[in-house]
């Protein structure tokens, strides 16, 4: 049995949302920078380290990255594989000679080569319906494998069920990311203010409990009523926060079930889920 691989294009995709998921946010302002392929990946991670902040990228940051490109791409790989693709024993021991003779090669591109190796496609292929290939159906059945990437034993859903209906949550932004870099981020993009509701809650949450204390404190209230007024406020913003990405629903009109995003898939270029260069089909020998 042989197996589909991702093109590095869709890695590099990948690799994007992945940041942009991960990023920190202060305040709800964004204070990363999009990293073009050739860029140097240490050098990146630090620019998105506030100058104020007195921080430096180190060893451990760099062999852990590959943890979140695991979690994304679905590959296998220790530490030492990561290490050794780019000499990290040499950062470690003498990091004027890492600089000199591997740093350069430590790019974003060369980590989506190091994933492509490595990460199972999940096949897009059409499939044969009676006696006729059929691309949305192909489609569907890889968007069912990918939903149970996202969610442990998700409910039974078909062609007409909503997206949303199945997926909530961070099972839903995860799935929305790999479709994302899976169709080279040609799908659209989830509002900013649906991908930053969790940071926003957060920060609301805080806001309302200092205000509380300000309001005690003016009040010269007993100890105990900021505990209390604390213990009152966070659980219903929680519960606030939850209700309106319950309720919310950032997809577009045309997007709403499976079956939408199924034709719609299967109506981009063949070289986007079903690309041929460097790409083996999965079938029997």
């Amino acid at each position: 049995m042989q197996e589909t691989r991702y093109t590095e294009t869709q890695i590099l995709c990948g690799m994007r949302e992945l940041w942009e998921r991960e990023r920190t946010e202060l305040f709800f302002f964004s204070r990363d920078v999009p990293f073009q392929p050739d860029d140097r990946i240490d050098e990146h991670m630090q620019s998105r380290i506030p100058k104020w902040a007195s921080e430096a990228i180190d060893y451990s940051d760099l062999v852990d990255l590959y943890k979140s490109l695991q979690y994304c791409f679905r590959f296998e790989c220790t530490r030492e594989e990561w290490s050794d693709y780019f000499r990290l024993d040499v950062y470690l021991d003498d990091y004027e000679e890492w600089e000199r003779l591997y740093a350069a090669d430590f790019t974003f591109r060369r980590a989506a080569q190091f994933v492509a190796e490595r990460a199972t496609a999940i096949s897009f292929k059409p499939v044969n319906v009676i006696g006729q290939e059929c691309g949305p159906a192909g489609v569907f059945y890889g968007l069912q494998d990918l939903v149970r990437e996202v969610k442990k034993r998700p409910r039974e859903f078909g062609p007409s069920t909503r997206i949303r209906d199945v997926l909530k949550g961070n099972a839903f932004v995860y799935f929305w990311m790999k479709v994302r870099w899976i169709t080279e981020q040609r799908a659209p993009d989830l509002s900013q203010i649906y991908r930053r509701l969790g940071t926003h809650a957060v920060f609301i949450t805080l806001a309302c409990v200092l205000i509380m204390g300000a309001i005690l404190f003016s009040l010269q209230a007993d100890p105990p009523c900021y505990f209390y007024s604390a213990f009152a406020v966070i659980p219903l913003w929680v519960l606030v926060e939850c209700l309106v990405e319950w309720q919310s629903n950032p997809l577009p009109p045309d997007l709403q079930t499976f079956g939408d995003l199924a034709v719609w898939m299967a109506g981009l270029d063949d070289d986007v889920l079903c690309p041929g260069e460097g790409l083996i089909d999965n079938q029997q020998e």
